[in-house]
This record gives C-alpha cells, structure tokens and sequence, in this order.
C-alpha cells in the first residue's frame, strides 16, 4: 500500500479513475461525493463534496466500516491519497494500514478504538458542541476525549508555531500513526513477531502470494505455523536461516501451484557457491522442502534469495523472450560492425606492416576489439556477476568427451584463422596470437553474452546433470552459426578449396558450426565456464591453421 500526502492531493473524479484500479481517496482528496465502486475498486471516503455533513459519516468512520465490510486491501498495489492529515485522516490511515487486525481486535482494544474514532467523527463533522450527543456513554466519552486531546497535542502545537505548512507531512503522520498505535495496542499483539528471531524480508511472487526469509532457532514447521499467524493464505515460500547460510525451503501448501524446481533451478543459476566443486553442492531437495547447498551453505544474501525466488516465479512470455534474441541480434550486428571497421582500418596503414602478417593482424584487431566491445556488455547485464556469464574456474569431467567434437567443427571454419600460411616464425606468432583472441572473442561473445541473456528462460544442464540442449544454447548456436558461415562464406567465394564445390563447402562450414556450437554450448553449460570452450577453440583454430598451410604450401590431399 502507498500512501500519498501532499497539500496538492485533490482530484476530480475523472482524474481520480485514470490512476486506474484499487485507489482510496481521504478527507478531501477526492472532489466529488462519497463514492465505493467496488468493480474499478475506487473508494472516496469524503464528507465535504455532494452530501449532507450532519448526516454523513466522517472519513476515519467510513474506513472503519470499510474494513470490516471485507475489503481485500491485501490483493495488488493500493495507492491512498490524502491532503491534509488532521486526526480525522491520520485515524483513516490507521484502520486502512491495519486493515488485517481491526476485525480481530481484543475487546480491551475494540473499546479503545471504536469510542476514539467515533468521537473524532463527530467532532470532525459536526464541531465539538455536539459531540456530547454521539452516542457514547460518559465513562467511555470521557476517555475517548483524552485520547484526542492526546493526538492532537503535536498538531495543535505546529499550528499555534506557524509550523504546520512547513512540516514534514510524511514524518509527522508516522508519527501520529506511531501514537495510535501504543493506545490501542499491547505487546501480547504481536507475538508472532516476537516469536521469530530475526524476519528478513519478504516479497511478492503474483497471485497475492508472499515469499518470506527470517531466521530461527526452531524448526520449519513451527515457524511455518508463527508466520502464517501473520500472513494466513498468502504465505506460499520459506527461506528459514537456522545456521549462517545455511537455509531451509518450505512450500507451505500442498495444493499450491508453487514449484519448487524452478525455485532450486534458478538459486542454482545465480548462487556463486553452487559452483561444481563437487557436482552435488545444489540447492535441491522435494517440490514440498529442500534447501541450500549442505556443506558450504549460499552466497546469496536473504534479499538476495527473495529476489531469486521472485524472479523464478515471474512469468516470462514469448513476446519477452522474442525481445531479448532480437536485442542480441541488434548485438551481433553491432558486434560485426566495430569488429570489422576496426579490422579493415588496417588496409588504410598498408606500410606500417609487411604483408605477410597483415591478414593475421587484421584478424586479432577484429578478434580484440569483438572482446572489448562484449566484455562491458557481459559485465553490466550480468550486474558485475561475471562468473554467471561463465567467468569462472571449469568443474567437472564429463563436458571432456566433447572436446575431440569441438575441436574437429573448428577446422572448417575460415572466419577465425588466417589463411594464407607460411612457415615464418613472425607470421607463426601472429596467427597464433589472431587464433586465441579470436577463441576469447567468440565465447566471450557467443557462450558469454549470448548465452547469459537467455540464462534464466532455459532449463540448463549442469554439472554431471542429465544430458539436454537449453533454450540457451540453442540461440546462441544460432548466432554462432550464422556469423560463422557468413564471415567464412566471403573466404570461400575469393579462394574456393578444390576438392570439393563452393556450395557444399558453404554447407560444411554451416554444419560444422552446428555441431560444434551446440557442444560448445553445452561444454560451458556442464563446466559452468568459458574457459575450456576458449582452449578447445584455440587448439581447433591451430589445427586449422595447419590444415590450410598443408594446402597453400602445394601438398597433394590422398584423396585429390
């Protein structure tokens, strides 16, 4: 619930429905009659504009019955405006933000409140000449008037001060909310508060539901049975803390659509601990409890976990998805626009190098700047994580079995190597140079960008995991494929190999980048890093070099 207090706060009632639905205006904020549109959930509680004062309720009044009519202020955002926060709106407030409580009051506080609030109601509508005649006995009359004059003892003293249009409205409504509170209430009120040790925070995850992280001593299910004292239905998630990261998750209700997989699969995804070493250090567990990683507990903080969660439960549509792959197609179009504008700069300088280590040169400019235009890029989106873009040490041995693969779909490629090889040492270390950074720049690129946008819609492998191809993986293959073959396709029109017809060899290149591209993908997916994609990248590459100087240094293939 927002509250909104400001001198300014007064709307007509058109302008008081474009702020859309589940919308209270308080004492004047609203200038048109006393309104309850249940069907837009729009609420005026106002006694000034279209109705007769002595026969209407004041505002603090209509609140009241508000509340106990049952209206659900806990379903959605609800926006509250007020103008001017004298006794009659601060009590309004009051029963608005403790609508959970006032229908289950104690009878000592009922007898508080109730008197408090009509007294004040009649007072405010009617003047304090006829509020002897509302209804109240003289015991509880009596006591109600020292409540008031208890209330308005801050008020009055800012407006004999000529302090009153120059307070601070916020701060002094928390204030006044503060002192109803200690006359209405008692510790014993709050007890399953007090019954937590520590309550973290909470956050929503749709639907009205509440995901909450505290920490206690005790266990799930009595904590479980303290904060649904508190939260009743809306309570679907439990983060409880009993040893320092060390965290329980509990779904609170057996028929709840809450499925803790995707809770477990995206903690996994964003927590730096569950980093493979060794393959069971997961958030896991049963779709009804499960928990954080047993030895070495999460590095995620308990907001951090709350976000987690909210961002497992977001749902995510096609159209979101669609934006995201053409952001990374506008990406990959930039991409190759500075990559190559940097990587021909260098037919405007043709004497500052000899020709033979132009074209490797050239290649490890492009290759340079592609990693220094992607490596912000992976920073920012990653929100400095980068170990989650796969910046990280390599784990686990199984992705081993798809190196021989990875490097085999490198050697047709001749978008990455320099092709016209000799033997000359410089050129060797040029071309050597041009192969490795053009390995750093297509993973950075492809398995690191590409892939970690898509992160959190796919269903990732990890390590020792079931076998699968992600969502991931797939588009960042794509993309792989796409800039592969295009950038090899202009090599293979100027010096098509002659074994085998230009098109077929368009047609190899585009198939060895499938292939490899998805072992690629799924390499940096089971060992949650860049790293060995990179190495098997540049061991490929070298290989290819030594294909293409077989073939430029006149050696006859078997099978020519």
């Amino acid at each position: 619930m927002r509250v909104s207090i400001h001198v300014a706060n007064s709307f007509s009632e058109s302008e008081a429905r474009e702020f859309g639905e589940r919308v209270i205006l308080l004492d004047g904020a609203g200038r048109f009659g006393p309104l309850i549109d249940n069907k837009n959930r729009l609420y005026n509680l106002d006694h000034h504009e279209g109705c007769e004062r002595t026969f209407t309720l004041a505002t603090c009044e209509q609140a009241l019955l508000l509340v106990h009519s049952g209206l659900d202020l806990g379903e959605g955002d609800w926006t509250v405006f007020a103008n001017e926060p004298d006794l009659d709106t601060i009590l309004a407030l009051w029963c608005l933000l403790n609508y959970q409580r006032v229908p289950s009051l104690r009878p000592e506080a009922r007898d508080v409140l109730l008197p408090l609030i009509r007294l004040e109601g009649a007072i405010d509508s009617n003047g304090t000449e006829l509020a002897s005649v509302c209804g109240l006995p003289r015991r509880a009359l009596a006591d109600a008037q020292e409540h008031v004059d208890e209330l308005l003892v801050a008020e009055v003293a800012l407006r004999q001060s000529g302090e009153w249009l120059k307070t601070d409205l916020h701060e002094y409504v928390v204030d006044r909310l503060a002192a109803v509170d200690q006359i209405v209430y008692e510790a014993s009120d709050f007890l399953e508060y007090r019954r937590i040790d520590e309550v973290f925070g909470h956050v929503e995850l749709g639907g009205g539901r509440v995901a909450v992280a505290c920490r206690d001593e005790d266990g799930i299910y009595e904590v479980e049975q303290r904060l649904k004292a508190r939260w009743g239905d809306q309570l679907a998630l439990i983060a409880l803390e009993k040893e320092r990261g060390h965290y329980t998750l509990r779904r609170t209700s057996t028929l709840s659509d809450i499925d803790l997989e995707r809770a477990y699969e995206t903690l996994n995804t964003l927590d730096p601990k569950v980093d493979g070493r060794p393959p069971g250090k997961r958030w896991g567990g049963s779709n009804q409890i499960g928990g954080s990683p047993r030895d070495s507990g999460t590095g995620l903080a308990p907001m951090e976990i709350l976000r987690t969660l909210q961002l497992a439960f977001e749902e995510r549509t096609p159209i979101q998805v669609a934006r995201r792959i053409a952001w990374l197609a506008v990406f990959g179009v930039a991409l190759a626009g500075c990559a190559s504008v940097a990587g021909l700069a260098w037919n405007w300088w043709p004497g500052t190098v000899p020709r033979s280590l132009l074209e490797p040169i050239r290649i490890a400019t492009l290759a340079g700047v592609a990693t220094l235009f992607a490596w912000p890029i992976a920073r920012s989106l990653s929100r400095r994580r980068t170990w989650l873009f796969g910046w990280r040490r390599p784990a686990g041995t199984d992705w081993l079995g798809l190196a021989p693969l990875a490097m085999l779909a490198a050697i047709p490629a001749r978008a990455w190597v320099p092709q016209e090889a000799t033997a000359d040492a410089s050129f060797l270390a040029a071309a050597g140079l041009a192969i490795a950074l053009c390995a750093l720049a297509t993973e950075t690129c492809f398995r690191g960008v590409a892939h970690g946008v898509l992160l959190l819609d796919s269903k990732l492998q990890h390590v020792a995991g079931p076998w699968q191809l992600s969502r991931a993986a797939v588009v960042s293959t794509a993309l792989y494929v796409l800039l592969t073959t295009g950038l090899s396709a202009m090599w293979i029109l100027a010096s098509p190999a002659p074994w085998v017809p230009l098109g077929a060899e368009i047609a190899i290149v585009a198939l060895a980048a499938t292939v490899g591209g998805l072992a690629l993908a799924t390499i940096r997916e089971r060992s949650l890093s860049l790293w060995p994609g990179v190495l098997l990248q540049f061991l490929g590459g070298c290989a290819s070099l030594g294909f293409w100087y077989w073939l430029t240094a006149g050696f006859a293939l078997p099978f020519s």
